[in-house]
């Protein structure tokens, strides 16, 4: 694997929509490469037969139309995603197509769920263009998208969701910790085929941003936990778990494991920009998964 293709994969931070199809022979060049393949399409399976079996799906026009619209929508931000240049880092690339992936799983029943991530994934293939076969980590990426909200729905008590806010809250100190840490230890990104210096003055600044935007969100959530009702409350914490468990599973862990796989990609190579992007889109993604999901419960009712 050339240089140029390290690189661009390196630079996109949701690589969901970067190169999903390559040649038949390209990706099946090892036995490791077949056996990650294999692994992955029984665990999709697998979750697939487990959800249909532990939750039935009854006919419903409602969540059809409204499983439709969630998969538009995520395809629609997926071709709307946008490189912004960071510090000067072309760096940063915002994209928005797992928000509605959440919001479905706050609104509909596990098996529609799983339909919606299966399809999103599958047409955003076909609109990219990629032939080949397609890595299916990036399906498992996006059914958990829509499943992890759903579960954390049907199975969270009152009581749970104020000790998991409180957990959450936890772990997003310790990875704002861990993040500057970080920063400050690295002096140089590889980003776009160029090296580019982590100066002291840059060093600052990330840490300025992260922990402005940290102490943005707590005064987010303290503000909406005093002004929303009960009903709207849950909602609200429904919102911000899944909002923080997805990004902590799938955008820090299980995306970079991906790359690894498929192109060799270091684990930790890209986590630079993965730690300015999280920093950005935790807060973001919860006032907008939150928003949506507010104005659909009141379509609906």
């Amino acid at each position: 694997m050339g240089k140029k293709t390290y690189v661009r994969l390196f630079t996109g931070i949701n690589a969901c929509g970067l190169e999903r199809g390559r040649s038949r022979n390209d990706w099946f060049l090892s036995s490791n490469q077949t056996m990650i393949q294999i692994i992955l399409g029984v665990i999709i399976v697998s979750i697939g037969i487990f959800i249909f079996y532990k939750y039935p799906m009854k006919s419903d026009v409602r969540q059809m139309t409204l499983g439709a619209l969630f998969v538009i929508l995520a395809i629609i931000l997926k071709r709307l995603a946008v490189m912004v240049p960071f510090l000067g880092f072309p760096s940063l690339k915002i994209t928005l197509e797992v928000l509605p992936l959440i919001v479905a799983g706050l609104t509909l029943q596990p098996g529609y769920c799983f339909i919606v991530a299966i399809a999103t994934d599958f047409l955003g293939l076909v609109l990219a263009n990629a032939g080949g076969f397609p890595f299916l980590g990036f399906t498992l990426n996006a059914v958990l998208q829509t499943e992890i909200p759903c579960l954390l729905k049907n199975y969270l008590s009152e009581k749970n969701e104020k000790l998991l806010e409180r957990i959450v809250k936890i772990v997003m100190l310790v990875i704002s910790l861990l993040g500057c840490l970080y920063v400050f230890k690295i002096n140089e990104v590889n980003i776009s085929g160029s090296m580019y210096q982590v100066t002291l003055p840059i060093k600052f600044t990330i840490f300025v941003i992260i922990t402005a935007m940290l102490v943005i969100l707590f005064i987010f959530i303290r503000y909406y936990k005093n002004k929303l009702r009960q009903e709207d409350l849950r909602l609200f914490h429904l919102s911000i778990l899944s909002v923080v468990a997805i990004e902590l599973t799938v955008t820090m862990f299980l995306t970079p494991y991906w790359l690894q796989s498929m192109y060799g990609i270091p684990f930790f190579a890209s986590q630079f920009v993965r730690i300015l992007k999280s920093c950005v889109m935790i807060p973001l993604g919860i006032i907008i998964v939150y928003t949506m999901n507010r104005m659909i419960q009141k379509v609906i009712k």
